[in-house]
């Protein structure tokens, strides 16, 4: 079963970054492109490590559910992914295991995506880069990471796409968060836009119990509390 929470996302938007994932082996059509299941399935994860054995990635399903390690039997391009990162990926699990359960999996493509890590800052500094509205499809909570995907309008680039505690409310049981998004160009296209932030900052604080997430759309701001399970 397809992960129905990213089963929307465009194969064009995936890279095929890999050694060793012949297109023979998993099938093609005539232009030489993958054949992709109806029942792929999507989703965030950590790429852990990769070599001549093959490359393994591991995920939090949602939460703080049990670790998932999964294993493909192809190596990553370092030079363009590099081992620790969040990316996305395009798989189905090939070892008689379930979807949701660690296993070796069969690699169709890996998408590179935002990672960073929590911005500190004041609350009159956070106001002052401004924001502009987003149309959020996910907006998750994985383990110690908070994985987005946005629609967001812009030209090249956004000018700024970070997720920034106020330093004024650190010691709080649940700091405040800022999801803040700036276009460089008003008259930009809509972009499918994924990030996966590090809470760590946030989240390991002995006086933290989650946090308070604000992000803005166009019908103004909205906020979600994020809590330690």
């Amino acid at each position: 079963m397809a992960n129905n929470r990213l089963a929307t996302l465009a194969l064009s938007a995936f890279l095929f970054l890999v050694t060793g994932l012949g297109l023979s082996s998993c099938g093609s059509d005539d232009n030489g492109t993958p054949d992709i299941p109806d029942n792929v399935c999507y989703d965030f994860v950590t790429f852990v490590s990769t070599g001549d054995r093959g490359s393994v990635f591991t995920f939090q399903r949602g939460g703080d559910t049990d670790l998932i390690t999964l294993t493909a039997a192809v190596k990553i391009d370092t030079n363009k992914i590099k081992p620790g990162s969040r990316v996305i990926i395009q798989y189905l699990p090939s070892g008689g295991q379930g979807v949701y359960q660690s296993g070796a999996i069969k690699l169709f493509g890996i998408l590179p995506i935002l990672n960073e890590a929590i911005e500190t800052a004041s609350q009159d500094t956070i106001e002052s880069w401004g924001h502009d509205p987003v149309k959020v499809r996910v907006l998750a909570r994985s383990g110690e990471y908070l994985d987005v995907w946005v629609e967001a309008v812009y030209g090249k680039a956004p000018q700024r796409f970070v997720l920034a505690a106020d330093e004024a409310t650190l010691g709080n049981e649940y700091p405040e968060l800022f999801m803040i998004f700036v276009t460089d160009d008003d008259m930009g296209r809509v972009h499918q836009t994924y990030a996966s932030f590090n809470l760590s900052k946030v989240w390991d604080l002995e006086t933290s119990k989650g946090a308070k997430l604000t992000y803005y759309t166009d019908d103004g701001a909205e906020t979600m509390t994020l809590r330690k399970q």
